[in-house]
């Protein structure tokens, strides 16, 4: 006989529930506690109003005729090389021409944003998950902002399996920081964000002190640094709570701006 969830399991439910990605025995449970638990009908009704606000955060608006080929440079590498969407003999699908303006790589950023929302843990809690949410809703915005760009952070080899992608504005001095599977550290160490002007890591600027999730997912994390159209984004291991003032180790991971 299973044993029945308690009322802090059913709030670590109420994200994937909003999100509809719960197994159907998960759903099926949190739909008859829905109905009488007034405290999971409030997180419910405050994540979908999150959720409702992150897809219409950035108006759809007609884009010059030249963005197309550029996004579809940018993303057919990729599908071609996972097979996304590849069914023999199927003729193409007419892909709407409504995108966001303003750089290449907008359609990227989407898709990193909402593969990070599905890769939310299901069992977080609420407020992180809120958070999380806030930060890819930036991401969102920024990709409707001219100035934006997508740096990759791969231009030296990482931890293994460890993954990281900045959305930075120029014209804002902010930006997201989407990372994964870092290594965990020791207790009295972090990584640390930084804006390198140039790539020149002497004038590296603090951008954001944070701790790898416990669990697997996509963490996204907002930070604001001087970002010029040539920064490189590095990240390094330093002493904690609160970084370093310049860098003290090499680079665990560095990503330059794609050139224009």
């Amino acid at each position: 006989m299973d044993t029945p969830m308690s009322h802090s399991e059913f709030e670590e439910l109420a994200a994937g529930y909003v999100l509809g990605a719960l197994e159907p025995d998960d759903e099926h449970d949190f739909r008859r506690h829905l109905d009488g638990c007034a405290i999971c009908e409030a997180s419910v009704r405050e994540l979908e109003a999150v959720v409702g606000e992150l897809a219409y955060a950035v108006p759809p608006v007609d884009p010059p005729d030249t963005l197309w080929a550029g996004i579809r440079r940018e993303i057919e590498p990729e599908a071609a090389r996972r097979g996304v969407g590849a069914t023999p003999g199927a003729a193409p699908r007419r892909v709407s021409r409504r995108l966001l303006p303003g750089l290449a790589a907008a359609a990227a950023i989407l898709i990193v944003v909402a593969l990070s929302v599905w890769n939310l843990s299901l069992r977080d809690e609420n407020a992180a998950i809120r958070n999380r949410l806030t930060a890819l809703e930036q991401a969102t915005q920024l990709a409707n902002d001219p100035s934006a760009k997508l740096v990759t952070m791969d231009e030296v080899p990482g931890p293994e399996g460890a993954q990281a992608t900045v959305i930075a504005s120029s014209r804002q001095d902010r930006g997201v920081l989407l990372v994964q599977s870092l290594p965990p550290l020791a207790r009295d160490r972090v990584y640390e964000l930084w804006g390198v002007p140039g790539g020149k890591i002497e004038d590296a600027q603090k951008a954001l002190v944070f701790v790898p999730l416990r669990r697997q997912g996509v963490q996204a994390l907002q930070f604001e640094v001087p970002i010029q159209p040539g920064t490189v984004f590095a990240i390094t291991d330093e002493p904690g709570p609160d970084g370093s003032e310049k860098p003290t180790n090499q680079p665990l991971l560095v990503g330059a701006p794609p050139s224009a």
